[in-house]
């Protein structure tokens, strides 16, 4: 697994008897990078000289509202220089703590929008902190930033869930630090299972907040392997899956040097999916491919289709999943001579095979394709996405134009005909009558129904 600890103070004096044992620790726990976050003018300076010393630690700049006072609710120059430094991945953390009020309300304001315009004019996210102070820090951002998406993490989140509705509205991702492996922390776990896991990111807040295993102790960037056991078990995901998913999101928002390449085969849970081709006869208003080329955190884009047995030497050892799944970052249909040559390979190892395909087979070889499939795919799970033929033309925009609805609910026919598992998978779209889409499914084409959430991919 590689980790990235998004939000610890390894400057803090909790670490100076033992600050290079902690590094080589986290490194050993699969910890790639570790962002090293300012909390007061010295702290940055400190964060800052961190980074420059050892590869692994990038730094923010900022100051913690409990010291706004310190500053008299004006960003120091000497942070706006640090600003621009190489390593600085972010401005933070800064935000606004009304439980103390250890500054005045109106210099932690102040200080507070001068940090966002900081951010702003150097292209940096924001690492917010907010504590008794909701209201105040949503009014200030949507101020600042006016309807546009804000580039940030909204840290150790602890407020309520229609708080975390709005954080996430306004584009901010969330981070839980490992007091959610607490035994009483019921509620924080089912605020982190409302996250969608692609903005998701993982942080120690260490010295703070160990895990439950060392509750009262020092935390460390290396106990970040608690924190994904317990978001595995609240995800329902593999560690691995965890690991991957918030590792890209850390990479993405904060810029960090970390190589993704692209995947012919990609594992998500107990499943081992195959990615064959980036084409697709649909261009849906929903799909992923609109907005990334990742999928739970591995990177989809193929340079060149894979031939067979490139495939098959990528699949190396399948006898550990529960199934193979012929679903990439396209339309598995569009090379049905390597479906049907890969899966009459994994057929000879006795697993079991899935396709997931938007039905259009038929319409793209112009011949009925099931009895092909026969014996070779156990399952197919066919997008016809929404309730009516209107829709479906609007929304998923086949190059074959109108009338693949129907041609789709063909080909789930003759597979059901050809003995072969279907399920039909349908969207929560705004306008789907999902009511209707399971008559669809169960009642007209005797089949399996499948809701699919918008947005929620893999």
């Amino acid at each position: 697994m590689i980790l990235i600890d998004t939000h610890c103070h390894l400057d803090f004096p909790d670490f100076d008897q033992e600050r290079d044992a902690v590094i080589e620790r986290a490194k050993d726990s699969g910890v790639a990078y570790i962002i090293n976050i300012g909390s007061s003018v010295e702290g940055s300076k400190s964060s800052v000289g961190l980074a420059k010393k050892n590869p692994i630690i990038y730094a923010t700049v900022g100051v913690h509202p409990h010291y706004a006072k310190d500053c008299k609710g004006k960003v120091p120059g000497e942070l706006k220089v640090l600003a621009g430094e190489k390593k600085v991945v972010a401005i933070g953390e800064v935000g606004l703590d009304y439980y103390r009020n250890l500054s005045p309300k109106d210099l932690q304001k102040r200080l507070f929008i001068d940090f966002i315009r900081l951010a702003k004019e150097n292209n940096l996210p924001l690492v917010i902190h907010t504590r008794e102070a909701h209201a105040d820090t949503l009014k200030i951002l949507k101020d600042e930033f006016a309807n546009e998406p804000i580039k940030g993490v909204m840290h150790c989140f602890s407020a309520d869930e229609e708080y975390l509705k709005e954080c996430l509205e306004m584009g901010l991702h969330i981070s839980f630090t490992c007091n959610i492996t607490f035994k009483n922390a019921k509620r924080l776990r089912a605020l982190a299972s409302k996250v969608p896991i692609e903005r998701l990111l993982l942080e120690t807040d260490a010295p703070f907040l160990a895990p439950q295993n060392f509750r009262g102790k020092r935390n460390e960037p290396s106990y970040l392997t608690y924190l994904v056991e317990e978001l595995s078990r609240i995800y329902a995901l593999s560690a691995e899956d965890i690991a991957r998913i918030t590792t890209h999101n850390a990479k993405r928002l904060f810029g960090l040097p970390l190589e993704e390449e692209s995947r012919i085969v990609y594992p998500i849970r107990e499943s081992l999916y195959i990615n064959i081709t980036n084409r697709c006869t649909n261009k849906c208003n929903f799909c992923v491919r609109n907005s990334t080329d990742f999928v739970k955190g591995h990177n989809l884009k193929l340079d060149k289709e894979p031939s067979a047995d490139e495939i098959m030497r990528a699949v190396k050892d399948p006898s550990k999943y529960r199934e193979i799944v012929f679903c990439g970052y396209g339309e598995p249909t569009l090379r049905l001579d390597v479906v049907k040559e890969v899966a009459g390979k994994l057929k000879k190892k006795g697993l079991s095979v899935r396709m997931v395909t938007n039905g259009e087979g038929n319409l793209i070889h112009k011949r009925s394709i099931a009895g092909e499939l026969k014996g070779l795919i156990d399952k197919v799970s066919v997008s016809l996405n929404v309730d009516t033929r209107e829709q479906f033309d609007k929304v998923c925009k086949s190059e074959f134009g109108p009338g693949g609805f129907d041609k789709v609910k063909e080909f789930i026919k003759e597979c059901k005909d050809a003995g072969i598992k279907v399920e039909v998978t349908f969207l929560d779209l705004p306008g789907v009558d999902l009511k209707r889409c399971k008559r669809i499914a169960e009642e007209e084409l005797k089949v399996d129904f499948r809701l699919r959430r918008y947005n929620v991919v893999g």
